[in-house]
């Protein structure tokens, strides 16, 4: 996507970037016509399906009605450099989002009443148009300059009589720090109740100033939604009242009909227990929510036991208004947009387990999945870079006579009189990437005469926008550079390189180039030395513009000159790879973290932007490419280092030059 700050899209010239997503970004810009500032997200996939479910969130948005949703004031299409451009236009929100919000300062129980407030009638408003939202997060609800919520991103948003959802079969949508736990089931669509859940974690955070639930990766938060009882909002507030929390800790029930059935109803009940005036919640307060024995008080949802429920209808439905005019069109654009809303069917009454049995059956299919997670090999096949060779990225193998390793893994546990048994068979070629299917069954008694079946699907495929990394980039960076100059005194700071002609800064960011006839290897680095990182997050736009490979080094000394690093690498070619890797000296060999895998989330071709980022906590180092996760490790062999980028050519091949820009460190 083309560099679009300082251009003009139809009447509006896009000013800056402020914000970035899966699949928009955000630009604060300017209407001439009005003299006003406005936000425009511009569609930024090559996706004609992506297009399909932006077209379809402007029309969503432009037919909604509410004082607390973010209002589309136009819509519209251009072109800039020949590249077609797809807009939404919508008034600029001074007060920023809700998460900054929140992280600059904590919130007084009266402003969360009135926030969650707003949220909680726009929420319902939407829910009454038969629309689930499937993204509630702080970083959805932006704030005018008086301080009022918005609710916005209606990117993911299905409408509950829709059963073509836009989306790929068995894929989670939303972020993974606010999904209900229920959407981790197998066929489980998202409903009323699961926003609910979502508003349920977006309370905990506002009263508190964190998430209720925290790991080091997505799966850690996963099992926790699922299996762990939410901390006491008095950990964090020693002084709130508990007939406050109590209202807290319903919200993030696990049983889904034990939540408020509807957002405003949670809203009152918070600000009567703000206000102390008497709530149902404090009549029923001699019934256990959530305490010592909080396994035993929540129901868990596993196939094929069916659990009790008590279903709540959505509010009325009104007919949706009808769209303004806007001044552009879309091709591709599906002709049904239009919500048609139905009540929700009530869920069936299902069986209950004992409470024994479900928290054995809770520790064993949770400790078993993680195993077969830990211990199901990978197995790709890679080219290992050679001296004075850069590395190559994956070549089909023939398949004819070729060996196909096969591991079978089985692990039993007996908990609470229970036995589970976890069985996963990988099979592996040098053409087919590994699927691991782990399948979890438990005796229901000693003589097994009657057997249940349940079976615990933690989905890995988690599209967030998010997650763990949107954790880590939180707050000020401690180092953010959008590389386009030498004379940028943050830029000056770090002590690039910049010898003119390998590591040269230009107008559309910093070129790293290295001939193919160089006589010195195919790999060359340009570092930073100003800067030495132990634990941080860093993020960088990458594009290949010819060559083989680029990416980043981090945790990486300079042991010599000429690109004599000693530390880790993550890389990327242009054809949708990565590997991660570590060396004591890249210009001779490196050993393979992670051999050339390909991933979705990477954007292959040259003169593409990629998104890369990378966390490193101790051990533990986390990668993703534009916003996607895509790998942990854990190794301990460096602990600290500057940063660095690379380009690499191949014999007889071009000569290399890799583009970085808008570089982002936080340091932790």
């Amino acid at each position: 996507m083309v560099d679009l700050e300082g251009k003009n899209l139809g009447r509006y010239k896009l000013k800056q970037l402020i914000g970035r997503g899966g699949m928009a970004n955000v630009y604060q810009g300017y209407d001439p016509r009005f003299e006003r500032d406005v936000a425009i997200k511009v569609f930024k996939r090559q996706d004609e399906e992506m297009l399909k479910r932006f077209i379809r969130e402007a029309r969503m948005m432009a037919s909604l009605r509410n004082s607390h949703l973010m209002p589309v004031y136009d819509t519209g299409e251009d072109s800039i450099e020949g590249f077609p451009q797809y807009y939404i236009v919508m008034p600029f929100m001074s007060g920023g989002t809700l998460r900054a919000r929140i992280r600059r300062s904590p919130l007084t129980l009266t402003e969360v009443c009135r926030y969650l407030n707003e949220i909680a009638d726009a929420l319902d408003y939407i829910h009454s148009q038969g629309i689930i939202h499937r993204d509630i997060k702080a970083s959805n609800v932006l704030l005018d300059d008086a301080g009022h919520c918005y609710l916005s991103d209606f990117g993911i948003a299905r409408i509950s009589t829709d059963e073509t959802q836009l989306t790929s079969t068995g894929n989670v949508l939303g972020t993974v720090d606010y999904v209900a736990p229920e959407l981790f089931e197998p066929h489980h669509k998202a409903d009323v109740l699961s926003d609910l859940y979502s508003l349920g974690v977006l309370l905990f955070e506002m009263v508190t100033g964190q998430l209720p639930f925290r790991g080091d990766t997505q799966i850690v938060v996963v099992a926790m939604h699922v299996s762990k009882a939410p901390p006491m909002p008095r950990t964090f507030v020693p002084d709130i009242p508990p007939r406050v929390e109590r209202v807290m800790l319903r919200a993030l029930e696990k049983n889904p009909g034990r939540r408020y059935p509807s957002a405003i109803e949670l809203a009152d009940a918070f600000c009567q227990a703000v206000s102390g005036r008497p709530t149902q919640d404090l009549a029923d307060a001699e019934t256990p929510l959530w305490g010592e024995d909080a396994a035993s008080a929540r129901t868990v949802r596993v196939e094929p036991l069916i659990l009790p429920s008590s279903p709540a209808h959505p509010p009325i439905v009104q007919p949706p208004v009808q769209a303004p005019q806007s001044t552009g069109s879309y091709p591709y654009a599906p002709a049904e947009y239009r919500s048609q809303a139905y009540p929700q069917q009530p869920m069936q009454l299902r069986q209950q387990v004992s409470p024994a049995r479900k928290r054995g059956l809770i520790v064993a299919i949770i400790a078993l999945v993680l195993l077969l997670i830990i211990a199901v090999p990978i197995i790709y096949v890679g080219a290992t870079r050679t001296p004075g060779n850069a590395s190559a990225s994956p070549t089909p193998a023939p398949t004819t006579g070729a060996a196909t390793p096969t591991t079978n893994l089985t692990a039993t546990a007996r908990v609470n009189g229970a036995t589970a048994t976890a069985q996963a068979s990988t099979h592996a070629t040098a053409t087919a990437q590994v699927r691991a299917t782990a399948t979890v069954q438990a005796v229901k008694n000693a003589t097994a005469t009657a057997i249940v079946a349940p079976t615990a699907t933690v989905q890995a495929q988690v599209t967030a926008t998010a997650g763990v990394i949107q954790t880590a980039t939180t707050g000020t960076p401690s180092y953010t550079d959008p590389l386009t100059s030498p004379n940028n005194p943050a830029t000056q700071s770090a002590q690039w390189d910049n010898d003119t002609t390998h590591c040269v800064f230009e107008g559309d960011g910093y070129h790293v180039m290295q001939n193919a006839s160089d006589l010195n290897g195919a790999l060359k680095g340009c570092i930073e030395t100003g800067n030495t990182y132990t634990n941080m997050a860093v993020s960088v736009d990458v594009a290949i513009v010819s060559g083989h490979t680029g990416g980043v080094f981090f945790r990486v000394n300079n042991q010599q000159l000429g690109g004599a690093y000693a530390g880790y690498l993550f890389e990327i070619d242009t054809q949708g790879n990565y590997k991660i890797s570590h060396s004591t000296n890249f210009s001779l060999s490196d050993t393979a973290l992670q051999d050339w895998t390909p991933a979705q989330a990477l954007k292959g071709g040259t003169n593409v932007k990629n998104t890369l980022a990378i966390r490193a906590a101790g051990n533990t180092l986390d990668f993703y490419a534009n916003n996607v996760f895509l790998k942990e490790l854990n190794d301990a062999t460096y602990a600290t280092g500057n940063i660095a980028f690379l380009a690499t050519t191949t014999s007889g091949g071009a000569d290399a030059n890799v583009a970085y820009k808008n570089l982002q460190v936080f340091a932790k």
